[in-house]
């Protein structure tokens, strides 16, 4: 790789950012793509009227990659103001990298901004509150099939850990 250009020094009309983002959209090795609605590629994602609870919120979500097991799914989520509920169905772990929002359970409220990292458990429910707009990267985690990892390495492992009935002698 060069040298990263010096300030204010002129940029290549083919390097503008907004020019990179309407290529990528819409040249591949395959041929020509359809073009996107945003640079990302995030596809709406519907939150259930019932968990509205003020203002029209707009989700929309982008799959990026996940295990072959379907145990671990990495994705793109944005959402635009508006206050709402959403449930966890599984562990999720969400990195906010533009915008803000508070998250509330219990009573107790977060105040996540870009650079915060949270952890939703699985089986919770928390109340979003977005002033203007939120995008994040996320990671959710299920558990698989026939059971929990956890419980499965400690049956594989056969529980080392765990103190051991002794017979008497």
């Amino acid at each position: 790789m060069g040298k990263p250009p010096q300030p204010g020094a002129p940029v290549h009309p083919a390097q503008a950012p907004e020019d990179l983002d309407l290529l990528e959209q819409t040249v591949s090795l395959e041929g020509p793509l359809p073009e996107r609605r945003d640079a990302y590629g995030l596809e709406p994602l519907e939150i259930p009227l019932d968990w509205v609870l003020e203002g029209e919120p707009r989700a929309r979500e982008k799959p990026l990659a996940s295990s072959t097991d379907g145990t671990a799914a990495a994705f793109m989520w944005d959402c635009t103001s508006g206050r709402f509920q959403w449930e966890y169905a599984a562990e999720q772990i969400v990195h906010i990298v533009q915008g803000c929002a508070m998250v509330e359970i219990a009573g107790v409220s977060r105040r996540l901004q870009a650079g915060d990292t949270h952890v939703f458990p699985g089986g919770s429910r928390f109340r979003w509150s977005v002033p203007d707009y939120v995008r994040a990267v996320g990671f959710r985690l299920r558990a698989p099939a026939g059971g929990s990892l956890g419980r499965r390495i400690q049956e594989a492992l056969g529980a080392p850990w765990r103190a051991r009935r002794t017979r008497p002698d």
